[in-house]
């Protein structure tokens, strides 16, 4: 869906808490790259020397909760492998919308007046299966909040929006794009800072 909500975290997202041993991990920096211990079993759309992605099946997941196409704004849902980029969790959501008026009316938060598109960068529970996701395309509390970056763009139709974001997979699965939040700034590059608080362009949503 393309509704968005202005809460503090100032994106949409569960609240995902790890156990007590990945928490200690993660505030004390133990380790190297997390162990991957759900291989995805189909071969991924995209490989990198650095990292593999996968492209969700979002149409078993609207068939299985009975949404019609028209009725979900989501055009893709990219699974990222890329265990370099975190010690903790190896893998990342990477999901675009476009933001045309729904055929239910439902209402937009707009950053940009003229803002076709959004996007949402996750890191994933590296305690939840990443496989029922692949197939689906629905979260089942795979989703780690506050989500790493989102920003509203403008592009002149889907299929460029698309490739825009297939680059950026690219770029993380090639180790040149970190997913991380500590490097939103090289997204911020790419696709802007209109959702982020603490930027100078940041102004609060206009409901559409």
């Amino acid at each position: 869906m393309n509704k968005n909500n202005d809460d503090d975290d100032d994106k949409p997202g569960l609240t995902i808490t790890l156990n007590s041993n990945a928490s200690s991990a993660a505030f004390l920096g133990v380790g190297g790259p997390r162990e991957i211990t759900d291989p995805i079993d189909i071969p991924p759309y995209v490989k990198g020397p650095h990292g593999m992605a996968w492209k969700c099946d979002a149409a078993v997941g609207r068939a299985k909760l009975k949404i019609k196409p028209e009725d979900d704004a989501t055009l893709v849902h990219w699974v990222i492998e890329a265990p370099w980029a975190h010690p903790i969790w190896h893998s990342y959501s990477l999901i675009l919308v476009h933001l045309r008026p729904m055929p239910d009316g439902r209402k937009t938060l707009m950053y940009v007046d003229d803002a076709t598109h959004e996007l949402w960068l996750y890191a994933l529970n590296p305690e939840i299966d990443r496989n029922p996701m692949v197939r689906t395309g629905l979260v089942e509390g795979n989703f780690l909040t506050p989500v790493n970056y989102a920003s509203q763009f403008v592009e002149v139709d889907d299929a460029l929006a698309l490739f825009r974001i297939q680059q950026a997979v690219q770029e993380i699965c090639n180790g040149t794009l970190s997913p991380d939040v500590d490097f939103s700034s090289m997204w911020v590059d790419r696709f802007g800072n209109n959702m982020m608080k603490d930027r100078p362009n940041y102004r609060k949503p206009k409901e559409r």
